[in-house]
């Protein structure tokens, strides 16, 4: 008896383990085991609330805030800005990561989490394209090779984050922060200014028949001023309240 219990009865249950095991490993050769996963993203629900701004910040270190001394960026000041003009606001939700570019932005709204939010905000800030136009590995004031290519691709880019953007959030008002040229006091910093305004210029004619479109002018700001932040690139304090203002007088 004592046999059975310590020798026989282990053997017969790793047998029927093995077999087991045996049996399902076959059938995932064969492809047999499991079920389908449907993988289709699940649906945004979320809607922005009326009576209030809600307001969502994207794109890249001009839209993250880098360089305001307060931290608070075109977000914050623009939070500000609206509140002090009686106009109810919601916190800015800040999404933009230093660096982004087009395509990193379009990857970042292919998060369901990020849909939602821009879901539930009805003014929506973009800044972003600087990265892709010029900035590259070596020099930050290198222009491209061939700029009007380089800025078709780029638009095309900032298009399809427009329309991601308006399938979440029909009806939001989305601002999209043009460029200045920060290299004005440096050698041969100035040869950026007209690939600059031609950029602005066909940024504005891009979107020009999208009613729910705003094209926020920034270079005149930084032209005759100095309102850079210590590392000379990002907007200062005041260059950010500034872009701020200019989004607040649309309300």
């Amino acid at each position: 008896m004592r046999r059975i219990l310590y020798w026989y009865l282990p053997l017969l249950a790793s047998l029927a383990a093995a077999a087991v095991f045996a049996y399902g490993f076959a059938a995932w050769l064969r492809g047999d085991t499991g079920t389908v996963v449907n993988l289709a993203p699940a649906a945004v629900k979320s809607k922005a609330p009326a009576g209030k701004v809600v307001p969502l910040i994207v794109g890249d270190s001009l839209a993250r805030g880098t360089g305001d001394d307060k931290g608070l960026g075109i977000g914050g000041r623009l939070v500000e800005e609206l509140r002090h003009r009686g106009i109810p606001c919601e916190r800015a939700t800040n999404l933009a990561v230093d660096g982004a570019r087009t395509n990193d932005l379009l990857q970042r709204l292919q998060n369901h989490n990020t849909l939602e939010v821009a879901a539930q905000s009805n003014v929506i800030v973009v800044s972003i394209g600087g990265n892709d136009l010029w900035g590259g590995t070596d020099w930050r004031n290198a222009p491209p090779r061939d700029p009007d290519a380089v800025m078709t691709g780029v638009l095309d880019r900032l298009a399809q984050i427009v329309a991601k953007l308006r399938e979440v959030s029909p009806t939001a008002r989305i601002y999209i922060i043009g460029l200045y040229n920060p290299f004005l006091s440096a050698p041969q910093g100035s040869m950026l200014s007209p690939l600059v305004t031609r950029w602005n210029a066909r940024l504005a004619e891009r979107f020009a028949n999208d009613v729910n479109v705003a094209i926020v002018p920034s270079a005149d700001l930084f032209t005759w001023h100095d309102r850079l932040s210590l590392d000379r690139f990002h907007p200062s304090g005041e260059g950010y309240a500034l872009i701020a203002r200019r989004i607040a007088d649309s309300f």
